[in-house]
């Protein structure tokens, strides 16, 4: 019988809380405030480290196995790679500085009945290949991915060598003068022929939220020094600033879908990496669930991404966003899962067992979607679902279509083992 997420915590770790905090002595910041982590999952990290401490043991469940032995072949993998970065796009379409991050909207094509094609023109859900030829958002992914891969590696072997890695890696696409990225997102999703950069292009930094935990995991080791720290702090800290007043920041903030969320959550992690925790906490505690209540109807539907080309796709989408942002929360001391605006609107709860039911009847979505309906674009939010609200129906899903062997490391990782 499959365990469910909620029990992982004590699967095979008899005392999980002294063990724990043995092990987390070591990485927690003396300046993080609301406990070492912000989105990963400190009893999960305890099972990694556990199982890499004892790979022979046939108490470790297989999806604890595959993340730990995944975790280290990617961080050899990136051990001895050149330094990401953005410099390196000679695509300068828009600004002409190489330190500034530049991608093109992803939905926008050329114009058939213009001799150039300019400007172009949005055909929503269909991805111009153009946008990953060109765009930094694969180089910015990727940091994050190797610094995250590399980080864990070091707090599961205790080898310096990773950490190293990982900070040689940070230094180079924040810090050094000749490779950094400037902290703005001011030509991201441009249209060619039209804007040179719009506030939908902050969702391009959307993984941002997962360096938090990674500057934590490398804090202890040598490698990452007190002048990398500060620096990374002023980074963080012009960035936030950048994304609360400039004009391409405040068009994000302005917006009402997937857009406005995501742009909350990258704001909360950018806040408590600019040493700005009681920010972060305003910004989960008040404007996300504003966010709910404007976006999510008594019935658990969300109107503004059942418009979408592919709203199966956007809908799961938001709330894997959302849930991103609860997880935060609840690691400031955030209450956020059990809200409810006025009229019972704004509850994630609703809007998961609206979309429930379509897991087992894809046929019957009646919304648009001009992809292949993909139940797999539930799994974040059904094991978060499965966890902290105790809904049956849920649960039942999490298991039949969520399973955590099938996470990602990202995910996987950042799944709460309770409330």
């Amino acid at each position: 019988m499959r365990l469910s997420p909620i029990k992982t915590l004590s699967r095979f770790h008899p005392l999980p809380g002294l063990f724990l905090g043995l092990l987390l002595q070591a990485v927690e910041p003396a300046s993080r405030e609301g406990g070492p982590f912000l989105l990963i999952e400190e009893g999960r990290l305890a099972e990694l480290k556990s199982t890499a401490a004892n790979p022979s043991d046939p108490n470790v469940p297989a999806d604890v196995r595959a993340i730990s032995q995944k975790i280290l072949k990617e961080a050899k993998k990136r051990v001895g790679q050149p330094v990401i970065t953005i410099t390196a796009n000679k695509n300068l379409q828009a600004s002409r500085d190489p330190h500034d991050y530049f991608s093109t909207a992803r939905y926008y094509w050329p114009d058939p009945s213009k001799p150039d094609g300019q400007p172009y023109i949005r055909r929503d859900g269909e991805t111009n290949p153009e946008h990953d030829e060109v765009s930094d958002e694969k180089k910015l992914n990727e940091l994050v991915k190797s610094t995250e891969y590399l980080a864990l590696a070091h707090f599961l072997t205790g080898d310096g060598r990773y950490a190293g890695e990982a900070a040689r890696l940070l230094r180079g696409f924040f810090l050094d003068e000749e490779t950094r990225m400037n902290p703005n997102l001011n030509y991201s999703q441009s249209v060619p022929g039209g804007a040179e950069g719009r506030g939908s292009g902050v969702i391009d930094a959307r993984e941002f939220m997962r360096l938090p935990d990674v500057l934590t995991l490398v804090d202890s080791n040598a490698a990452w020094t007190e002048k990398d720290r500060k620096a990374m702090k002023a980074w963080w800290s012009e960035y936030a600033e950048w994304l609360q007043t400039s004009k391409i920041g405040l068009e994000e903030r302005a917006a009402g879908n997937n857009h406005g969320a995501a742009y909350d959550v990258q704001l909360a992690a950018v806040l408590v990496m600019a040493g700005k925790p009681e920010e972060a906490r305003k910004v989960l505690g008040e404007s996300l669930p504003a966010r709910l209540d404007a976006h999510i109807t008594a019935e658990g539907k969300q109107p503004r991404e059942l418009a979408r080309t592919k709203s199966w796709s956007y809908s799961c989408f938001n709330l894997k966003n959302i849930c991103k942002g609860g997880v935060m929360a609840q690691a400031l001391g955030v209450q956020f899962w059990d809200h409810q605006g006025p009229e019972g609107r704004g509850s994630l709860k609703k809007a998961m067992l609206f979309l429930v039911p379509f897991l087992k009847n894809p046929g019957n979505w009646p919304e648009k979607q001009i992809t292949k309906f993909e139940p797999k674009e539930a799994r974040y939010w059904l094991n978060v679902g499965a966890v902290v609200y105790g809904d049956e129906s849920i649960r039942q899903a999490q298991e039949e279509f969520a399973p955590m062997d099938k996470a990602d490391i990202q995910d996987w990782i950042s799944t709460p083992t309770r409330k």
